[in-house]
């Protein structure tokens, strides 16, 4: 079995959105905001905008890579089965999720953990006892921000909001409660990476790393990468989506598959496309471009595809091919 390196960059227009709260302040309720800097022509500006974090998103794919692994009988852990990934935090956290102890060696802590967990051996843990134990999980993603043609134009608007019905009974006392939520519109820098490389393999124990101790390392990473088509293509991530639900449309994206650590230039830069091209031209690893929405020259390592879930069904089928060949 080979090994395949997948990077995602793209640009996804999310309007009315409330993906990603933080704090309540009384009956008001806040968006996620972060600082960005950018240069200019006198120096550099810093904007306070809208962002979405890597944790919610590393969230919402591991929850689709749960159901997925269990539906085809690899083994989940029961936290992480329920969409608790708490992931072998402390001594507690491991005996609900195994139903055993411990064990205090730490190879035999990972080996037992990846056995018998397909979430934590691609999401990775840290067992914060004595010894600590931790584990890189395969995949990076990180916040989602505005792009920077957006930048100056991204706004956060409270909405009011009521509960309950006049006239009833049950608000003769207090009245109607209202409430505002923040909500933001913007086309946002998406990013995700996946590497297969030590799915199935322990990384801790030094003179032990790369120790391959399941037998079923290629359903594993298959089953990695269809939580991660699905993820995508249904933008399995986020909060309050029951009653904030966004108008989404991947506007542009690019996938990179090679056979190691190759990344796609952050999709911030309206330009993103031409440094891919680039950078391409100077290095390879047998690296193929997936492609949807950016302006580039067709040829024989891009593929220009007409939609955005062409392209990451045609990347993740090279990727499988790879895998096996």
């Amino acid at each position: 079995m080979g090994d395949v390196y997948l990077s995602i960059r793209g640009r996804v227009l999310l309007n009315v959105e409330a993906l990603n709260m933080t704090e309540s302040v009384g009956n008001y309720v806040k968006h996620r905001r972060v600082p960005v800097m950018v240069p200019g022509d006198e120096g550099y500006t810093v904007y306070f905008v809208p962002a979405i974090s890597g944790e919610s998103i590393a969230h919402g794919y591991q929850e689709i890579l749960a159901e997925e692994a269990n539906e085809k009988g690899l083994p989940v852990c029961n936290l992480c089965k329920d969409g608790i990934f708490l992931k072998s935090t402390n001594k507690a956290v491991f005996k609900a999720a195994f139903n055993v102890e411990p064990p205090s060696d730490p190879f035999e802590f990972e080996k037992k953990v990846i056995s018998n967990c397909v979430v934590e051996d691609i999401g990775g843990f840290l067992y914060a006892e004595e010894a600590n134990v931790k584990r890189t999980s395969c995949f990076l993603t990180g916040y989602m921000i505005p792009v920077k043609e957006a930048l100056s134009n991204t706004v956060i608007e409270a909405q009011l909001h009521s509960r309950y019905a006049l006239g009833t009974p049950f608000v003769e006392e207090r009245g109607q409660m209202i409430y505002y939520v923040e909500l933001s519109s913007s086309t946002y820098a998406f990013s995700f990476d996946f590497e297969s490389k030590y799915v199935g393999k322990t990384t801790f124990v030094h003179g032990k790393a790369g120790t391959v101790i399941v037998e079923d390392r290629e359903k594993r990473v298959d089953v990695a990468l269809d939580a991660l088509r699905k993820f995508l293509v249904e933008f399995g991530f986020g909060a309050k989506k029951t009653r904030f639900l966004p108008v989404s449309e991947w506007e542009s994206v690019i996938i990179a598959v090679s056979n190691d650590v190759w990344t796609v230039p952050h999709a911030l830069s309206s330009n993103y496309g031409v440094k891919a091209v680039k950078k391409l031209d100077s290095i390879s690893y047998n690296t193929k471009l997936f492609i949807f929405g950016v302006n580039i020259e067709d040829r024989e390592d891009i593929v220009k595809c007409e939609t955005f879930e062409d392209a990451i069904t045609k990347a993740i089928e090279e990727a499988k091919s790879r895998l096996r060949g």
